[in-house]
């Protein structure tokens, strides 16, 4: 049977930030986007981070996915990168 817990929170967090040129230039855009989900069981972390191109086309992404138990202890980590190519 499966745990049952008083109370469950969830948060998201994104940053955007310009990726730049050695004149200033913009030539991409990094979104790296965090959600976390917590109760007195544990914690699950899902962190996407995305690269896009100056035309807003995706380049790479990578998303982390960390389980904590209740105690924090790290128990479980996945970590997928995409990389995208032009034909």
């Amino acid at each position: 049977m499966a745990e049952e817990f008083d109370e469950v929170e969830a948060g998201e967090s994104i940053e955007v930030s310009e990726i730049l040129d050695d004149d200033g230039q913009v030539i991409g855009t990094l979104v790296d986007d965090v959600v976390v989900v917590t109760s007195e069981g544990g914690s699950i972390v899902d962190e996407t981070i995305d690269v896009f191109d100056a035309d807003g086309n995706l380049v790479s992404e990578e998303e982390i996915i960390d389980v904590y138990d209740g105690d924090d202890h790290l128990v479980s980590e996945t970590d997928d990168l995409l990389i995208v190519t032009e034909d």
